[in-house]
């Protein structure tokens, strides 16, 4: 059995299979399996995977009916022999290095999961800010509220989890942001979390992915969705980031009802009408000083003057159009 098993799923990236897959083939630690999971892919990805399953026998190919990144993810889990898991997008690549460094960290430190960092990729131009200025080793209640803060990112490219404290917790089949309202899950088994300040992973900021349109109301609703799952996590646990989870939930509804707004979504909707009725429920939490002065401006106008928001929404609409 191998020790670490890489899930790769694979959807429309043709350009970009070849430079993400051999990029985990080139890595110093060999003993891995590579599970590439063709998610219905209508190109030639699924062609180039079963080409790289016949010259390396390490490489594992899964095709099947496109069902989103979510349900991809979960078949590769579902199939997966190693006792180490690690998540890559297809349409990015790593250093060579990255799991040879991430499994020694979380072998030494007797760890659960491993974080390292993320270059930003965008039109070729690369850069790295740390999310953290050194490395660290944190406990499981440290790492919680670490990432419920969003202090350690949501990521679920970047680490390494032990299979055990995967256990039978699965992405949200259908949902966009569905790290947010993942990885938190991951973390919340283990008992010892690591960080490494050090960037291994290349991740690509690209025209036609996923979440690239900022006014996207369902990827934006899907993040809502997981931001609130992840406050109900922080009340019912009792954790001391809980009104910190509340900022963040209230913050990204807020950015919801602008995106509503930009796209004229239906009043009545079921889920404006979510978002309207957290916001209202919400409108005096403890962190407000905490909040940036746009989620103050949006606040107030949700309060005294939904024009104002209106106008705002539609004005920055046209803005990201222009760009």
């Amino acid at each position: 059995m191998p020790k670490l098993s890489i899930i790769v799923p694979v959807y429309k990236v043709e350009q970009y299979i070849h430079k993400c897959v051999d990029s985990i083939l080139k890595q110093t630690f060999t003993d891995f399996e590579l599970i590439l999971v063709d998610d219905g892919s209508p190109d030639n990805c699924g062609k180039i995977c079963d080409e790289y399953a016949q010259k390396d026998e390490r490489v594992r190919v899964i095709h099947k009916k496109n069902g989103g990144l979510s349900d991809a993810r979960n078949a590769g889990i579902d199939a997966a022999q190693g006792e180490i898991i690690g998540f890559i997008d297809s349409d990015d690549y790593i250093e060579p290095n990255m799991y040879e460094e991430l499994i020694r960290c979380l072998e030494e430190n007797s760890c659960d999961i491993v974080s390292g960092d993320t270059y930003v990729e965008r039109d070729g131009k690369k850069r790295f800010k740390g999310r953290y200025t050194e490395n660290h080793l944190f406990n499981g209640e440290e790492a919680i509220c670490e990432i419920l803060k969003v202090n350690m990112d949501n990521s679920a490219w970047n680490k390494i989890y032990k299979r055990s404290i995967i256990g039978n917790i699965r992405y949200p089949k259908g949902r966009i942001y569905e790290d947010v309202a993942t990885t938190y899950k991951f973390v919340a088994n283990a008992k010892r979390v690591a960080y490494i300040c050090k960037p291994y992973y290349h991740y690509i900021k690209r025209k036609g992915s996923i979440v690239a349109s900022g006014f996207n109301s369902k990827s934006r609703y899907d993040c809502f969705l997981g931001y609130r799952e992840r406050l109900n996590f922080a009340k019912e646990n009792n954790l001391s980031c809980v009104n910190d989870c509340e900022l963040l939930a209230l913050e990204t509804a807020l950015a919801v009802l602008t995106a509503f707004y930009a796209n004229d979504e239906d009043r009545n909707s079921e889920r404006f009408v979510d978002v309207s009725n957290f916001i209202s429920e919400h409108l005096n939490i403890k962190y407000i000083s905490k909040m940036r002065s746009k989620h103050k401006f949006l606040l107030w106008s949700f309060k005294n003057c939904k024009s104002a928001h209106k106008l705002y929404a539609k004005l920055s609409g046209i803005g990201k159009r222009v760009k």
